[in-house]
């Protein structure tokens, strides 16, 4: 779940293949080709019938360009702020974003769940969509390195802590905001999986948590 598939990844560059996220609030722009299926009936959005104004499009709650690093299961425990943290550290880079792989999506938030929205190694559109009775936990979080239990040898313990944290206030440009879900599976083996995101800013991070 952690391949690229040919997808370009974020390289810190500013060339073609680097990764420019962006947040597109409620009542924003969503770019052409983007957005849920409007299929009759379909769970996200309106339902249409024949009277409907089709002029009258669904919009997200909110809409955040990402870097999609994959998905791990939580083993030590699925709770809360610490469940997060081992699938954030088995996703995540301590080298921060310069050296993560993933694959640059969209992800948006609806009244009744999650759409991840990107491209396949034939660049044919993928969409996943997590209802939100699926959703464990979430939070928007930052890498950062904090004191740890022997405060005589300066050892240093990576964490990953929510954005308003005081250890978080001060970014680093090479760690930036994270978006982490826990989700339980809708189908196969019903597990949870903590699905992380990269985001460019943390009011994006924010907003998905929101």
């Amino acid at each position: 779940m952690n391949g690229n598939g040919g997808i370009p990844y974020y390289n810190g560059g500013g060339g073609a293949n680097s990764y420019h996220p962006g947040i597109h609030l409620q009542g924003g722009p969503i770019p052409p080709g983007y957005g849920p299926p409007m299929y009759p009936h379909h769970p996200m959005g309106r339902h249409h019938d024949d009277t409907a104004d089709d002029s009258e499009e669904p919009t997200p709650i909110c809409r955040c360009r990402v870097l999609y690093l994959g998905s791990a299961v939580p083993h030590v425990t699925k709770d809360g702020l610490q469940g997060i943290q081992e699938p954030l550290k088995e996703l995540y880079p301590e080298e921060g974003a310069l050296g993560a792989k993933g694959i640059d999506s969209w992800l948006s938030v609806w009244s009744n769940g999650f759409l991840l929205e990107n491209v396949d190694e034939n660049r044919k559109k993928v969409t996943r969509f997590f209802p939100v009775e699926s959703l464990h936990y979430c939070a928007a979080v930052r890498y950062v390195l904090v004191p740890g239990t022997s405060a005589s040898t300066g050892e240093k313990v990576q964490r990953f802590l929510p954005l308003d944290s005081p250890f978080a206030r001060n970014p680093n440009a090479n760690h930036p905001p994270l978006f982490a879900a826990i989700l339980r599976r809708t189908t196969g083996i019903k597990v949870l999986e903590c699905h992380v995101f990269i985001c460019k800013r943390e009011t994006a991070a924010n907003a998905l948590v929101r």
